[in-house]
């Protein structure tokens, strides 16, 4: 009889346990929950939120809290806190909420009992509950769970949920994380450069790398750009590449007029980084409360290391969390970006889809050396020579687009600005001005005689000097 007893016993708790989940995935279906943020430090790449379930079943609320949170990540995102803490709100991974319903199959089995979602979510507090309130005939139950945001993008876009951030032409932007010229200028990391004659300031790189906060923070970013795959280059790794050139300033003379053709510090850079963007970042920071408190206001902003063109940006937001002696550069940065990052990603990557498009506007300098002869308006085959230049770029740039060119009264020198160079070779290699401007080379050499040698000023200027090497 005893065995009996035992056996119902556990046949009755079997029976609650499952008429109790299936009462919870009935309520879950109807997905009545609301999420906020939290304060406090979140490790990079999560978040930190309370989620409030509602139930007529305090245990049924609390079992599904963890499904709720993660599906708030993706379809709901949360607005900046109105409680005097200030935390930035957070866009929704998915933000077309017709997702959902089209590919309802997934996320049942996504959100089923033991299925993908609790791979994504902790509880803070081994899930006990913040606060239980009663409303009406249910409860209202707030727990407080850090959601894995970062892996769970991974898996929507293994999964075919979002679109990957990756593969346009076959590759990413290549960026690379440098500090902007204010933060060099409050940090007194300027240095002069003379620009033919001119005094300019420049950012002293090397000194400003010797802050800790700095290199912690472009550690922290940069492993946020390589988790959306975009490939990312070190500023000091580039830095010590450039340090083993045999000086900073390319200059050459003898070209018309005993012209000369100078780089600054920053083109050098720029041309040893090869990095298709460069993601300039500022911040400050402020004590408050006698000392307890720290604010940080972040920037950033995206910039063409081409054409000095401003892609897109973070404007500058106060992360106005609690850092108190163990204030932590890189999980300030991250409250600061909340729900801005993802589309400032989308910025770079909607700009380089565009580039592949319509080609990188590169401007083309055509110079002939003093000690030749010729010009170009000389004839060949019945053709000047700033005409035969010009169909071979017609020829050679996405859709045969480029500027009017503008050639000098000598016919010693020759301008075109908003050339269109393809950002892929005709073997699917990474395009640069040096490589694309070969093929020109070498149809000047084999069909004229012509010599030309080939440089670049920074990135985005081609310098093709003619009639000498």
């Amino acid at each position: 009889m005893r065995k009996i007893l035992t056996l119902l016993a556990v046949m009755l708790c079997i029976f609650g346990a499952s008429a109790q989940q299936k009462k919870a995935d009935k309520q879950t279906a109807q997905w009545r929950y609301e999420i906020q943020p939290v304060v406090g430090e979140a490790a990079q790449g999560t978040a930190l939120v309370r989620i409030w379930t509602y139930s007529k079943s305090n245990k049924v609320a609390i079992s599904q809290a963890a499904k709720n949170a993660v599906h708030g990540i993706m379809f709901m995102g949360y607005p900046a806190s109105n409680d005097g803490t200030r935390i930035v709100g957070r866009e929704p991974l998915i933000a077309d909420p017709a997702v959902e319903e089209a590919k309802a199959d997934y996320f049942a089995e996504f959100f089923k009992e033991g299925g993908a979602y609790q791979r994504y979510v902790s509880f803070v507090n081994n899930g006990v509950p913040d606060q239980i309130l009663k409303v009406n005939k249910e409860y209202k139950i707030g727990i407080t769970v850090v959601v894995l945001i970062d892996q769970l993008r991974e898996r929507l876009e293994k999964d075919g949920i979002l679109e990957e951030t990756t593969n346009v032409q076959g590759k990413m932007p290549t960026v690379m994380i440098v500090p902007s010229k204010v933060y060099c200028n409050n940090h007194k990391c300027m240095k002069t450069y003379n620009n033919q004659g001119v005094t300019e300031y420049i950012q002293d790189f090397d000194k400003a790398l010797l802050n800790n906060e700095l290199n912690q923070a472009i550690t922290a970013l940069n492993a946020r750009l390589n988790s959306r795959g975009f490939e990312v280059k070190n500023l000091g790794s580039a830095l010590a590449t450039l340090k083993t050139e045999s000086a900073e300033n390319a200059v050459m003379t003898s070209i018309e007029g005993g012209a000369s053709i100078a780089e600054t510090p920053i083109d050098v850079l720029r041309r040893v980084a090869q990095a298709d963007i460069w993601i300039e970042i500022n911040w400050t920071e402020n004590v408050l409360k006698g000392g307890s408190e720290k604010t940080l206001t972040f920037s950033m902003s995206a910039i063409d290391a081409y054409t000095d063109f401003v892609v897109g940006g973070i404007p500058p937001t106060t992360s106005h969390n609690s850092f108190s002696s163990s204030f932590n550069i890189a999980l300030a940065i991250e409250s600061a970006i909340q729900g801005q990052f993802d589309p400032f990603c989308n910025t770079m990557v909607d700009y380089f889809k565009g580039l592949a498009a319509k080609g990188r506007a590169i401007k083309v300098r055509v110079l002939c050396w003093d000690d030749w002869d010729g010009n170009l308006m000389e004839e060949y085959d019945g053709d000047e020579l700033n005409e035969i230049i010009e169909d071979w770029l017609s020829d050679n740039t996405v859709k045969g687009k480029f500027g009017a060119p503008n050639i000098s009264p000598s016919g010693k020198s020759m301008t075109i600005e908003q050339v269109r160079m393809p950002l892929m070779d005709n073997k699917g290699r990474d395009n640069d001005p040096r490589r694309w401007a070969r093929g020109l080379r070498t149809k000047l050499k084999d069909d004229y005689s012509i010599p030309a040698n080939i440089s670049t000023k920074g990135l985005g200027e081609l310098l093709i000097v003619i009639g000498s090497k």
